[in-house]
């Protein structure tokens, strides 16, 4: 017969104590992981107080420029002034330029990319950030006394610094959808 062995409790309490410590470190890693801090981007908002009073002339058919962007103190005061090549003359409101007016073919499609242009742009939802285009101005004069009047327009801006965790959606409907309708 042979011999039997003896078996030692010591070894099973040594693997117990090592599986332990390597749960419990497994664990505790992931809630610290869970727990942290969650990163933040800071972002700039600005509300406009000035307004602006922009005058575009048509200078061929369906083709605007800006001639001359002038500030004005209440945004609310904002307007268009159009000069097109049939003689007429046009006021519209910045709501107004807001809406892409198809029934009115005076307040074009062709108006409204180059206010985008232009200072107009920043009260339209372009971001200040963005530069004005030369090319939509009449002259480099315009477009000078523009680059001036932006610079003064962006110093009044009421700034607000909004700060959101890097991984949040930009508000409701902001996720990744895997769903599709319609046949």
């Amino acid at each position: 017969m042979t011999p039997l062995k003896k078996f030692s409790s010591i070894p099973s309490i040594k693997n117990s104590i090592v599986i332990g410590a390597l749960a419990f470190s497994s664990v505790s890693l992931i809630f610290s992981s869970c727990s942290s801090e969650p990163e933040y981007t800071e972002e700039t908002k600005y509300e406009l107080t000035q307004g602006l009073i922009t005058e575009v002339e048509e200078v061929e058919k369906e083709l605007f420029k800006i001639t001359n962007e002038t500030s004005v103190d209440k945004v609310e005061d904002s307007r268009i002034i159009a000069a097109y090549l049939d003689g007429q003359r046009d006021t519209f409101t910045l709501e107004e330029a807001k809406l892409v007016d198809a029934d009115n073919p005076r307040r074009s499609n062709s108006m409204r990319g180059v206010l985008m242009g232009g200072m107009m742009g920043y009260y339209m939802g372009r971001s200040l950030s963005s530069p004005i285009n030369k090319g939509a101005y009449k002259t480099p004069s315009a477009y000078q006394k523009a680059t001036k009047t932006t610079s003064t327009i962006k110093q009044t801006a009421k700034r607000t610094t909004v700060r959101r965790p890097v991984n949040s959606s930009k508000g409701f409907g902001g996720g990744k959808s895997t769903r599709s309708f319609g046949g």
